[in-house]
């Protein structure tokens, strides 16, 4: 292959991949990547355990790369500000000294990623960094981490995967919290609302307080956070973590002419853009759903560097396509593990399915062995066909497997008689001999045929 130049700007987790794989692709390809950052990658999804204390530091979540030795070249604390693709340059400006580099290329990759949303609420953005804060990256989150050791009431804004993590992480520091949700249950665009009330049951046995259908419309304060406005009650808080979901980076796309989606950059299965050599991945990118091939959104660390190894090997000149996210995912909250693929009821009525489900609770081992841990599984499947479109389980142990098997059942076709037949491993230490994944696909069978 011919000596390739491609520019990679973002360093996370598709910046990386795309550009290991294109070296593995093509090793004589001239590679830059660029970031703002002044260190190379750090790993978002363990900041909670550091602010939890299960990690000690936040530095063991920064990682450097050897990209140097892989003859690629580096240049940290610049600013891409524009892809002009007439004549193929990419212009980076350094964020220290505001010199101009300007970059040619053959090809692309935009993995710039996304920026936390903080709604247009009186007093929050007014109170940055003075009692409200977000958690997006190592300094954030040492800034709370900080500020919560002079406090003794906080809020939470969101009830997904980041807002439950950090609430419960302030909480084992015995802050008093309150997550404040709009939409009637946790991880509403994940799980449905009778797979959410067993976590939110063990988020109030926690101490955790939860306001569910409950819209914040004020942060009070002077110098500093004193109270939150939640339907019209004010509530003493120290703190607010605005966890109300992120939005993609794709300004600097738009402005090159790559043509937006509805939540983030529109690529094909190549990870190509609508301009020839211009690729993205990971959170800034639109993806499509596997089940019903409809755009869909996955801002997840798998589904971008699925999407990096695609975008990489493209820009090499080779040949790899990425078919879509399930947006398989778990999280762990305290105690619990809360794990999800494929639809929900809601997105699967939205998409137009007649749903069948079933749910089984269970044991994670026989009652007689010691560690026996309750998990609820639940499936389902499209009521015409039998077909799985979704799982969802929680629980203190299993729930990540359990829908990792889901998963794999849906982007192999699965009807429900299939999963259900499949033979799983037994052993008192680590399984009962009638999964609740098993009993929870009988329950749904049971329904398709009355």
């Amino acid at each position: 292959m011919k000596a390739t130049k491609i520019v990679i700007i973002g360093l996370g987790v598709s910046g990386f991949i795309a550009a290991k794989t294109a070296k593995k692709v093509n090793p004589d390809a001239q590679i830059t990547i660029i970031d703002q950052k002044e260190y190379d990658m750090f790993s978002a999804c363990g900041l909670p355990f550091v602010m939890e204390g299960v990690i000690d530091e936040f530095d063991e979540l920064i990682h450097s790369l050897p990209l140097e030795k892989m003859n690629m070249v580096k240049l940290l604390k610049h600013r891409a500000v524009s892809i002009d693709s007439g004549n193929k340059v990419v212009t980076a400006v350094d964020i220290e000294t505001s010199e101009e580099k300007t970059i040619p290329y053959d090809s692309v990759i935009i993995a710039t990623g996304c920026f936390p949303f903080i709604p247009p609420i009186p007093g929050a953005h007014e109170l940055m960094n003075r009692g409200v804060f977000v958690v997006s990256n190592p300094e954030n989150a040492k800034q709370i981490v900080d500020y919560s050791k002079d406090i003794s009431r906080a809020v939470v804004v969101g009830a997904g995967a980041i807002g439950l993590e950090t609430a419960a992480a302030i909480a084992a520091h015995n802050i008093d919290v309150t997550v404040v949700e709009m939409l009637s249950h946790a991880f509403p665009r994940a799980i449905d609302p009778d797979i959410a009330k067993v976590l939110e049951r063990s988020l109030k046995k926690s101490g955790i307080k939860l306001m569910m259908s409950a819209t914040v419309e004020k942060v009070s304060g002077d110098d500093r956070v004193t109270s939150v406005t939640v339907n019209g009650k004010s509530i003493p808080a120290d703190m607010v973590i605005m966890a109300s979901g992120v939005r993609a980076s794709w300004d600097l796309a738009k402005d090159a002419g790559c043509e937006p989606g509805n939540w983030g950059i529109k690529t094909n299965a190549k990870m190509e853009t609508n301009i020839t050599g211009i690729y993205a991945a990971g959170d800034c990118v639109e993806t499509v759903s596997p089940i019903n091939h409809k755009l869909w959104m996955s801002q997840l660390a798998t589904t971008a560097y699925r999407q990096g190894i695609a975008a990489g090997t493209n820009a090499a000149g080779g040949y790899e396509t990425y078919d879509g996210s399930l947006t398989t995912f778990v999280s762990v909250i305290g105690s619990m593990e809360v794990a999800a693929t494929g639809f929900n009821q809601f997105f699967a009525k939205s998409a137009g399915y007649e749903v069948v489900t079933g749910k089984a609770s269970g044991l994670t081992r026989p009652d007689w062995y010691p560690g026996a841990k309750e998990i609820t599984v639940k499936v389902l499947a499209d009521a015409r066909t039998g077909r799985i479109i979704g799982g969802q389980a929680v629980g203190e142990d299993g729930a990540a497997s359990r829908v990792n098997l889901i998963s794999l059942a849906i982007k192999g076709n699965m009807d429900l008689h299939d999963l259900y037949s499949a033979e799983f491993a037994y052993c008192p230490a680590v399984s009962e001999t009638y999964d609740p994944l098993s009993k929870a696909c009988e329950f749904a069978i049971r329904k398709m045929k009355k």
